[in-house]
């Protein structure tokens, strides 16, 4: 982000709710635009223990899923930037919604399918980037172009990875019970195994940076150095002939993040660097 925005200065929206999400403002080339990008790695480690708290405690979420709080925030977020009339671009390397039995009580199907309706109703121009990983309705609910009208352009790069689920779990799905069948029967496991494995490299050879753009799944794939040059051009189309403007005095979404910061319960986030 830092090497996205200007200044690498990041006004963030409730850092620490939804930690897996980073939702704010930012400037581009001196305009303002809304930012959602996944963050990365172990959350215990970053000061988050016992999340996502649907899972009670010893959770460990991991970076680039996404959870309750996550889901929550963002439909806020996307909601907000609705109503003051800022841009969105989309920031995303996810391996997926969580899934199981706890994840299905704690609605995130619903959450999502939210989201994307929340993306849809505000007519705002949204960019998406897939840095490296997009997979099944992650991708969507992302600003993925397959799930809104809004979205303007699509990039990826020379590590985007867009498909619905991994190769491997994909043939795990489809051949588990027949290989066990087979093993009981006493028949030859080699002719499924061969099945599995051609399966996975289909999934492969269908979800590699060439065959994303061919597919039409992003528009272009982008050097990273060149990243901000879409995001400069993007932010400057956005503001060249908008439906609607809010007047900076009526922007209710950074006064909010105002608010956050001075109750003590954000304290380092408005106005910090990225």
């Amino acid at each position: 982000l830092k090497a996205l925005i200007d200044g690498g200065e990041f006004m963030e929206y409730k850092k620490d709710y939804g930690p897996e999400m980073i939702t704010g403002i930012a400037k581009v080339n001196g305009l303002p635009v809304g930012v959602v990008a996944n963050r990365q790695g172990v959350l215990a480690m970053q000061g988050y223990p016992n999340y996502p708290e649907y899972r009670g405690k010893g959770a460990m979420g991991m970076g680039g899923k996404l959870y309750r709080q996550g889901l929550i925030k963002m439909n806020e977020f996307v909601t907000l930037c609705g109503r003051d009339r800022l841009p969105i671009i989309w920031v995303q390397d996810t391996t997926g919604i969580d899934v199981d039995n706890e994840a299905e009580k704690a609605e995130l199907l619903g959450l999502g399918q939210s989201l994307i309706y929340s993306i849809q109703s505000t007519k705002l121009p949204m960019f998406e980037i897939t840095l490296r990983k997009g997979t099944a309705a992650a991708h969507y609910v992302l600003g993925g172009p397959q799930g809104n009208d809004n979205n303007v352009f699509s990039i990826g790069t020379a590590a985007t990875e867009i498909n619905v689920m991994y190769g491997k779990t994909a043939a795990g799905a489809m051949y588990s019970r027949r290989l066990v069948k087979d093993q009981d029967s006493g028949k030859d496991l080699q002719g499924t195994i061969d099945k599995m494995n051609q399966l996975i490299q289909h999934y492969i050879d269908t979800s590699t940076p060439a065959y994303c753009a061919k597919a039409g799944l992003v528009d272009e794939i982008v050097d990273m150095p060149k990243i901000r040059n879409y995001v400069v051009a993007f932010a400057d189309a956005a503001y060249q002939n908008p439906k609607s403007i809010c007047p900076v005095h009526q922007m209710i979404l950074p006064r909010i993040i105002k608010d956050y910061d001075e109750n003590g319960q954000n304290a380092k986030t408005a106005g910090a660097k990225a």
